[in-house]
């Protein structure tokens, strides 16, 4: 009987965890990859598909994205958002605090078919107090628990990657900025997790963000445009962003709406800063607000000048490291059998960055299959 539950045949494999770039076939079997080669007789097979000339690439990892559905208002369904364009693993980003998570756990988290990891809010609450209230998350800074965080990251170590501040008008108060940086550092120290930090409207100007953070933390929406962003003009990478980055601060795009600047990313790739992590900030159907998935964000890219290896890079190993790899971001023998096929199709696409600046795209990026646990996804079966 055939060796392999499923054989992906004649794509160009990208996978810059193991330095791979060119056509190999790869089997699964037991939910994770078997066999990587130039050439896997189809005999060995139960499925055969073939996916001549596609791209084939680990399952994609969204680092920043909002998926306590039906949780906190706003968020995204991951089953819906995340498989149907080869995104495997997500990460929430606060949308809860130590007292929703557990309800996001039980009744997101393990019941869906995506791949979800968390940072936990530093409010309580998460962000519901400023999507119901209009209540900045720390604006009352007797929602900021120490304890109770650390309890509640400690009793779900499995799925929470760390702690999560927004420094902005909706996420805090100018008095409670660093409080909030100090708290979460603490926090952090105190259970050996991560921050991961909203620096978009930050009151604090980046060198004193940057005290706080430490090897494999995160700024998240690094590349946005306004007030003390990663520029000292607009165009000239800050010195501190360089040094931050030689220290191992990871520093993740979060696409959404305002919080990135298709000038400041062009300016940050064409001087070699590329995003260490290219994520989404995605959340649910909210009127006003426009979002793009993570197949947009990476054409964007693609079209600002990043090579597609370094793409691939970005949604893939470099964001696994964030979560701690466990078997993901790379198609190494016996690693977890996900996978994206994904085409790049020429055409002409717009894509805008809500500060008023667009760009038109020659090519983009489009899914063709998603592979989950060694199995092709089917939105239909199950």
């Amino acid at each position: 009987s055939p060796k392999y539950d499923l054989l992906l045949k004649g794509g160009n494999v990208i996978d810059p965890a193991q330095c791979l770039n060119g056509r190999m076939d790869i089997a699964f079997i037991d939910g994770k990859v078997a066999s990587i080669s130039e050439q896997i007789p189809s005999s060995t097979a139960n499925s055969v598909v073939a996916v001549n000339d596609k791209l084939i690439m680990p399952g994609l990892i969204d680092l920043h994205g909002h998926f306590a559905h039906k949780i906190t208002p706003f968020r995204a369904d991951p089953d819906t958002t995340c498989l149907p364009i080869g995104v495997t693993t997500a990460v929430d980003t606060g949308s809860t605090g130590w007292i929703n998570f557990p309800g996001f756990r039980a009744y997101v988290m393990e019941r869906v078919e995506t791949r979800l990891y968390a940072f936990l809010h530093l409010s309580s609450l998460g962000v519901t107090t400023v999507l119901t209230l209009g209540i900045p998350d720390t604006e009352d800074f007797r929602l900021a628990r120490e304890e109770e965080a650390v309890q509640c990251i400690e009793e779900n170590r499995d799925l929470i990657l760390g702690i999560k501040v927004r420094l902005s008008p909706h996420g805090t108060t100018v008095a409670n900025a660093v409080p909030s940086m100090e708290m979460a550092r603490r926090v952090a120290e105190r259970t050996n997790t991560k921050i991961m930090v909203h620096v978009m409207d930050s009151p604090l100007p980046m060198k004193q963000v940057f005290d706080y953070l430490r090897t494999g933390d995160v700024v998240t929406h690094a590349f946005h445009g306004t007030e003390h962003n990663i520029t000292t003009d607009g165009i000239r990478l800050r010195d501190e962003a360089w040094q931050a980055r030689e220290r191992g601060v990871i520093f993740d795009t979060g696409c959404f709406m305002r919080h990135f600047s298709l000038p400041l990313c062009r300016a940050a790739v064409e001087q070699g800063f590329d995003p260490d992590t290219i994520s989404t900030d995605i959340v649910g159907p909210r009127p006003g607000t426009t979002c793009y998935n993570l197949l947009e964000v990476m054409s964007i890219f693609l079209e600002l000048g990043m090579e597609v290896e370094e793409i691939v890079r970005a949604t893939t190993v470099n964001p696994s490291k964030v979560i701690g790899d466990k078997g993901l971001g790379s198609l190494a023998v016996g690693s977890v059998g996900d996978v994206a096929v994904l085409d790049i199709v020429p055409g002409n696409f717009s894509y805008e960055d809500q500060l008023g600046d667009s760009i038109r795209a020659k090519n983009r990026f489009e899914h063709v299959a998603t592979v989950k646990d060694g199995a092709i996804w089917n939105p239909n079966v199950g």
